[in-house]
């Protein structure tokens, strides 16, 4: 953690205790991340997602209400362009909380949907259903082969975590509010092509309950917003993983 940050753990299903530490940090803006954000540990246990995901996000726009903060930033993601599932459903839910509260209590909001992340070593590997590339780095460290889901011709835009932050606070600072807006490069890549970079065998299992072939963003209305551009590609800046 950046030594500059104050860390505190809340669990943001406890409105009582967010609402105490924000009361007590009295911020400008709030960014909110926390989430059950896979798609198939939502699934395996959709009370927790719902509780997180939904709950937690109704419990951020409460406490931030209540201290008056400029602007809520919400991390939804992709997945509201893929199949039904809890994780989508909790996404969407959550970007419907968002625009009431813009609407109704007049607390600015703004859903960013992210596409897939990528960019750090420190990606955790930790958890259930773990992310696309890191997921691919520690099979290759830990049994020699990477292992893809289905014929792996799926195919996703990802998002240097960088330009991801990046984008956060140009959308914080922007007047733009009430909207749900891709975070994305405007350019797919499948899996397979990824797996090529790892250099080594490639093992096929069945596709993942949920998943979907391929999913598409516009990078456009981000541009025009706020002037955010993804300019790093993922073929440039995957070494650090490999």
């Amino acid at each position: 953690i950046n030594p500059k940050v104050t860390f505190k753990k809340v669990d943001v299903r406890r409105l009582d205790y967010l609402s105490t530490f924000l009361k007590q940090t009295k911020p400008d803006y709030v960014f909110h991340l926390a989430a059950i954000a896979r798609t198939p540990w939502a699934i395996d246990d959709p009370i927790l997602c719902h509780e997180t995901n939904i709950t937690g996000t109704l419990n951020v726009l409460l406490a931030a209400r209540d201290v008056r903060v400029k602007k809520v930033i919400f991390a939804s993601s992709n997945i509201v362009y893929a199949e039904y599932t809890p994780y989508l459903v909790s996404k969407i839910a959550g970007e419907l909380y968002m625009r009431s509260f813009d609407k109704i209590f007049s607390l600015p909001t703004l859903s960013l949907r992210f596409s897939n992340a990528y960019g750090s070593l420190r990606q955790s590997e930790k958890g259930p259903s773990i992310n696309c590339i890191a997921s691919l780095r520690q099979s290759k460290r830990e049994k020699g082969y990477v292992w893809i889901t289905g014929d792996g011709k799926q195919s996703r835009d990802f998002t240097h975590v960088a330009e991801m932050a990046e984008a956060c606070l140009l959308a914080a600072n922007s007047q733009v509010h009430g909207l749900e807006i891709d975070i994305c490069t405007g350019r797919n890549i499948t899996i397979n092509q990824i797996a090529k970079y790892f250099n080594c065998k490639i093992k096929y299992v069945k596709e993942r309950p949920g998943d979907v072939k391929h999913i598409f963003q516009d990078p456009d209305p981000a541009k025009r917003l706020f002037g955010f551009v993804a300019k790093k590609r993922l073929e440039d800046n995957i070494q650090v993983y490999l």
